[in-house]
């Protein structure tokens, strides 16, 4: 399996994205943020589809970083995402970010 990591020593936003549902931490885009969020409302689903893509419960952790700002981020998830080897769709991954979140200082 793919194992993409980031520079966390100078970049602290950016996570890890492991296909085997490890710790992660990966920038939507708008049509992925809503569809994320709609998900998000419907515990019961979203938790067992979690539970089978990923492994376990994905959080939801609103935290805006500079590198999410800027648009960093998003270019780190896309590589990560395409190194996994799955199909990415480009209608739902070539956009800009989209956050939910509020800035976040000093994180």
């Amino acid at each position: 399996m793919a194992e993409v990591l980031a520079d966390s020593q100078h970049d602290p936003d950016f996570g890890r994205l492991l296909p085997d549902g490890r710790s992660y931490r990966v920038v939507p885009t708008e049509p992925v943020d809503a569809a994320w969020h709609t998900s998000l409302q419907h515990t019961e689903a979203y938790a067992a589809a979690c539970e089978q893509i990923a492994g376990s419960f994905v959080h939801h952790v609103p935290i805006l970083t500079e590198g999410m700002a800027d648009g960093s981020s998003l270019e780190y998830t896309r590589q990560a995402l395409k190194a996994t080897g799955y199909y990415i769709d480009p209608e739902f991954w070539d956009g800009e970010a989209k956050s939910c979140c509020p800035p976040n200082p000093g994180i």
